[in-house]
């Protein structure tokens, strides 16, 4: 095992891209979950060393221990350090760990709902203290007061719960709780972004300070756009306005100054904490507004400088550190966060600490924390973390980081979903060792992400030389994505994948998807691909733009949770509970799948996505920038402030592609885009093309929708025909078509639980090929900037390889066969009101139900038969993103392996995966993982 993974940190060092043998995954899955402290050393540095997703390599240093899925805070209080878990988990969590030892003490286990008899406790720790609660989660933030008191953000929960933790055994002291408060209709997002019919407006706390002289809590309300300031003794509390989304609260210049990073306004906030007042906002971005187009920089973290009246601002999307001056109400400057000269954004500083002269910043997406020169701003050298490294703090000459990806993600043979199977990761570095050890640590973190310039040059011939034969030979991109399979879910029975495809984890094969089986014959097939996000939320970012945003990465927990939020990941969302969204409909409970494309204020009463942008946005508008002609069906794009699109952007959205609607097939999609595009013949044929063909996510079992089984077999139906038309074109002689899923969250892998599959078809990709060099989404958009001499929009398409072993110096120009579908129309048995009904008869034909439409005409003619009036859809019978972003994997997997295969199946399926997982000795779920609820 030792000698697998130096050779991995070796081959990921050198080339990002390398071949893996399926066997080589498994032996080391069960390292990545820590059950206790560890002191790295050279003896042990391998059992800690992973392969992410990205191809990027982890390998902390210092002292370690497990910390629950999404750890986000950590704070110091008396002997312990208290780490706040908020992950998409039936309990979120507090533990308390020993200061010195990182031994676990404790845990606070909330629930949202009421308290079980049992939680999910590690169990690792002998004399083990817990704290069970009801009615209570936690969000991003906590403070620690002299008297050992904890005060935790509730998030939902819209409280700061305080815990005793004397003797570090935590006990509930008591819950402030909070009020939501209006704010005026021009300050961003215009609108409450929580769903309210029925229920109570959040404040959502996400960040407290206790004062200075301990008498008061000021808490951040991220739904309110407000400031709370509660008396501890009283529970009294005052509200004030400070602007979009407040992030993170701090006191600086002595006590005298409250600063509040504003996530959504491009600035900050200076409070007066004795009078409530608002001394001043200071910009520290672009100017903001209705009509603002370009992403936000989005101030994070805070660090007051001691005895100044400076503050540091971690601002995520921009990679800088902004200096504020608190008296004058100014940015003093800024320090570029950067990894390398030049380098795009990507390295989401989300994290600081002030100590002994130096400045400490997380970088969320580079695994490592930065050091400066607190005065000088001069960079020192860089500490290698675990995965997601999102706050950090010092206590006792110690750095104290939380990483919430941990290790990384290996198999998922115990059903885990990826969505929280991965354990967080708390580490202690001695700052004793700092001065000896950060040379040779800054080399290391430079070395796991790629970027020294040696592995950058090399990366960079063989990218010139890939582009070359791109440039010459292909010259139209076509992109497909579809939605939520695993490599082993879907081709699991491929027998030509050899060890990389285990048949006892297939759904669905070739009977169901004959033409991908087909194609995969044919054409290049990846099976050593994997997913950069864990969900959908991340996934359609990571294919559009080689990133997420730390906003999507912070928040999608708490929405695929139920916790609060309207989702909000570059789609719209109707804020109206249960109503479809900007993919799938308006509110009132009438469908419409065509208002993707519309303006915000058209729709009604929808969300903004604007502050889930990363900093350079999105494929489409480099595309626009450039003039590369593009057509996107099917996807977001991104909007103004309010939430309009571009005049220029929208010539090249297919405005009549149906979005997200479980009712309206592929088969009916894959028309209205071949309909589209023989209107465009020659010249005005796109040389890059965007689909989204969903329906293989399914509907699970849920009554008068399809089957799973018949969504898939219509899908790959679809594909193969929409692939076929474009082989019949012109544009044939010089295309590439890439086929992929936006994650790999509903099914099981015995490789990883990110790994899904990718096609490379046209006539200059190599036949029944293939390929197993480690590759991700990233790298498909790396290829497609080759070919068109776009610009990189993040660090990790930067870093990424075009694609090069794929392709053929002697094409086929061959039309593709399109083989027919196998499986029969069916639907879910089960009860379905009339609407339901409905919906079904009307998509059918690409058509939904709204009171102008020949639908509802002729449903209100035949009252008699089936009832008068038009009911909105009930909770069972609907089906929209909503629920999409709330269904977790193993209830998807669940509902489809018995809708595919039967009950018994599914029996015999868990007690083969049980199996194989103890006699692979593959991880064991996460002690908080499970199914939200």
């Amino acid at each position: 095992m030792k000698k697998w993974n130096s050779i991995v940190a070796c081959a990921v060092g050198s080339a990002l891209t390398f071949s893996v043998p399926a066997f080589a995954y498994v032996g080391v899955s069960n390292t990545r979950n820590l059950h206790g402290p560890i002191q790295i050393n050279p003896g042990n540095k391998d059992w800690v060393t992973h392969i992410l997703p990205t191809g990027r390599v982890v390998s902390p240093v210092g002292l370690v221990n497990g910390a629950p899925n999404f750890v986000t805070e950590v704070v110091p209080v008396g002997d312990h350090v208290a780490a706040m878990a908020n992950g998409a988990t039936r309990t979120q969590t507090i533990t308390l760990y020993n200061r010195k030892s990182l031994k676990r003490m404790a845990v606070i286990a909330a629930y949202k709902k009421g308290p079980k008899k049992e939680a999910h406790l590690p169990t690792d720790v002998t004399d083990l203290h817990g704290n069970i609660i009801g009615h209570q989660s936690f969000f991003q933030g906590m403070a620690a007061g002299p008297d050992h008191t904890l005060y935790a953000a509730g998030g939902v929960s819209s409280d700061v719960a305080a815990f005793s933790v004397q003797g570090g055994k935590p006990k509930l002291l008591r819950r402030y709780h909070l009020a939501w408060q209006p704010f005026p209709k021009n300050q961003y997002p215009y609108a409450y972004q929580g769903h309210h019919v029925n229920k109570p407006r959040l404040f959502y706390p996400d960040a407290i300070a206790i004062g200075s002289r301990g008498k008061h809590l000021y808490v951040t309300g991220m739904l309110s756009n407000s400031l709370a300031r509660i008396n501890i003794q009283s529970g009294q509390t005052q509200y004030l306005n400070v602007g979009p989304y407040p992030f993170a609260v701090t006191l600086a210049d002595g006590g005298k100054k409250l600063v509040v990073s504003l996530w959504g306004g491009n600035a900050v906030a200076v409070v007066d904490p004795e009078t409530m007042k608002l001394l001043g906002t200071v910009r520290v971005g672009p100017p903001t507004g209705p009509n603002n187009t370009q992403a936000g920089v989005h101030p994070t973290a805070l660090a007051a400088v001691p005895h100044s009246p400076d503050v540091f601002v971690a601002l995520a999307n921009i990679d800088r550190i902004a200096e504020v001056d608190t008296a004058s109400l100014r940015v003093k400057g800024f320090i570029n966060d950067s990894p390398y000269p030049d380098a795009p954004p990507g390295s989401y500083p989300d994290g600081l600490t002030i100590t002994e002269g130096k400045l400490f910043v997380a970088n969320a997406g580079n695994n490592d924390v930065a050091v400066y020169n607190d005065r000088t701003g001069k960079g020192l050298g860089l500490i290698p973390t675990g995965w997601y490294p999102t706050t950090i703090t010092h206590a006792h000459h110690a750095l104290y980081i939380a990483a919430a990806k941990g290790l990384g993600s290996g198999p998922n043979v115990e059903h885990q979903w990826v969505g929280n199977m991965m354990d967080g990761l708390i580490q202690k570095i001695d700052l004793n060792d700092l001065s000896q050890k950060l040379p040779a640590w800054t080399q290391e973190s430079l070395l796991n992400d790629g970027f020294t310039p040696a592995q950058r040059a090399a990366r960079h011939a063989e990218d010139v030389k890939a582009t070359a034969f791109l440039r010459k030979h292909i010259h139209y991109v076509v992109f497909i994505l579809r939605e939520n399979k695993t490599f082993d879910e879907d081709l699991g029975d491929y027998k030509a994948a050899g060890a990389w495809a285990d048949p006892q984890l297939d759904l669905y094969g070739p009977k169901e998807l004959p033409n991908l089986y087909n194609l995969a014959r044919h054409y290049s097939l990846f099976v050593n691909f994997m997913a950069d996000g864990e969900v959908t939320a991340q996934g359609h970012q990571w294919t559009t733009a080689a990133s997420d945003s730390d906003f999507v990465q912070r928040t999608w927990p708490e929405y695929y949770s139920g916790r609060g939020l309207v989702a909000n990941p570059g789609w719209t969302q109707s804020l109206i509970p249960g109503g479809a969204t900007g993919t799938g409909g308006v509110p009132l409970g009438v469908d419409n799948p065509y208002a993707i494309y519309e303006n915000l204020s058209v729709l009604g009463k929808w969300s903004n996505p604007w502050i889930s942008y990363p900093q350079r946005l999105f494929l489409f508008n480099d595309l626009l920038d450039h003039k590369v002609s593009f057509e996107d069906f099917g996807e977001f794009v991104s909007r103004s402030e309010a939430g309009n699109i571009s005049t220029a952007m929208k010539k090249h959205l297919a405005t009549g592609f149906p979005g997200w609607d479980r009712m309206i097939l592929d088969t009916y999609r894959e028309k209205m885009a071949v309909h589209w595009l023989k209107t465009h013949p020659g010249d005005k044929f796109p040389h890059f093309i965007y689909i989204w063909l969903p329906d293989d996510h399914t509907a699970g079992r849920s009554p008068c929708y399809y089957t799973p089984n018949y969504y898939v077999a219509n899908n790959d139906y679809a594909t193969a025909k929409f692939v076929h038309y474009l082989s019949t074109t012109p544009e044939w002689k010089h295309m590439v078509v890439f086929l992929t899923e936006d994650d790999a969250q509903s099914g099981a892998d015995h490789i990883n639980a990110h790994r899904t599959f990718a096609l490379a078809m046209g006539p200059w990709v190599k036949k029944g090929y293939l390929e197993t060099n480690l590759y991700s989404q990233v790298n498909i958009l790396k290829t497609t900037e080759a070919v068109f001499g776009l610009p990189s929009m993040s660090q990790w398409d930067q870093n990424a390889s075009v694609f090069s072993g794929i392709w053929t110096n002697h094409p086929d120009y061959a039309e593709t066969k399109v083989l027919p579908m196998q499986v029969p129309v069916a639907v879910n048995a089960g009860k379905c009101d009339n609407y339901t009904l409905m919906r079904r008869e009307a998509g059918a034909s690409g058509h939904y139900l709204h009171p102008n439409s020949k639908w509802y005409a002729w449903y209100k003619a035949h009252q008699t038969k089936y009832g008068a009036g038009l009911p909105p859809p009930s909770k069972s019978d609907t089906y929209t993103p909503t629920t999409l972003l709330k269904v977790p994997g193993p209830e998807q997997m669940k509902q489809e392996w018995i809708a595919a295969k039967g009950v018994k199946a599914w029996h015999k399926e868990m007690a083969y995966l049980k199996a194989y997982a103890k006699k692979q000795h593959a991880p064991i779920a996460a002690y908080q993982a499970g199914e939200v609820e």
